[in-house]
């Protein structure tokens, strides 16, 4: 089967546009090749998103990807890798299991940072879990969330054991979880340390590697223009000191090279 995914998205502030053709066949095993003319950015989140698209399928299948379209303007990190895994799917006739595609690979994370650095981030919302009526700070009670950078779809930030995973994709509704509380979804407020990087513009930023090695993002540096912000997960749970990075992950992370050489 050979099939194409047109990824056309446009709302008042920005747009996110890739077109990739497939050919998918069964397979003893789950094999992906990509025979596209592109650039080995684009080759390897192709590479990724068809890989993403055969994990969990019940039967297995050989990708190639044949063709791959984009524009400077409004093609950027992951726009690839998302239709691709689209195009996998509308191949094999599957519904999306999920609304968005995720991504950890250090250097599609990294090529992220360098495409945000200089912007402003303008908005930053949470999920937090709310238990009668309270809420702990800061990173006791994160969930989830959603970085708003000026000219640019929302990025999600999902902490899952000790790796960080990016996604485009809006936010989620709030919901009630009954007897163990409730998840509230609105914009950071102060004194919540994101909140205080709203309104900062970035002026580069680091991709941090876990305790699982090089193919594994686990958290960020922020570099603003007001200070640092660390983003990361470790054993399942959210780390978000301001400045460098705590004492205490020290041993388990391990610091990137910084995207536009920040000493």
């Amino acid at each position: 089967m050979t099939t194409t995914y047109r990824l056309l998205r446009q709302t008042s502030r920005t747009s996110r546009f890739a077109a990739v053709t497939v050919e998918v066949e069964p397979s003893s095993g789950s094999e992906v090749e990509v025979t596209a003319a592109v650039t080995a950015a684009h080759r390897r989140e192709a590479d990724l998103g068809a890989r993403w698209a055969l994990r969990g399928l019940p039967a297995a299948a050989k990708v190639t990807v044949t063709d791959v379209l984009t524009t400077e303007v409004d093609t950027t990190t992951g726009d690839v890798h998302e239709a691709t895994a689209r195009a996998v799917w509308q191949a094999l006739g599957i519904e999306y299991p999920t609304p968005y595609v995720r991504f950890s690979d250090p250097r599609m994370v990294a090529s992220w940072l360098d495409d945000m650095a200089g912007r402003r981030l303008d908005a930053v919302t949470e999920a937090r879990h709310w238990y009668d009526g309270r809420c702990e700070p800061d990173a006791a009670s994160l969930l989830h969330a959603w970085l708003y950078f000026e000219s640019a779809p929302p990025i999600g930030l999902h902490g899952s054991g000790d790796q960080l995973i990016l996604a485009k994709e809006d936010p989620y509704r709030s919901y009630d979880m009954g007897d163990h509380g409730e998840t509230r979804v609105g914009p950071a407020l102060r004194p919540g340390i994101l909140s205080g990087f709203v309104g900062a513009r970035l002026v580069d930023g680091t991709v941090i590697i876990g305790p699982d090695g090089d193919l594994i993002c686990a958290g960020l540096m922020l570099r603003f223009d007001t200070g640092d912000l660390v983003v990361g997960t470790l054993g399942d749970e959210w780390v978000l000191p301001v400045g460098s990075m705590p004492a205490a992950v020290a041993p388990y992370w391990t610091m990137q090279p910084f995207v536009r050489g920040a000493p």
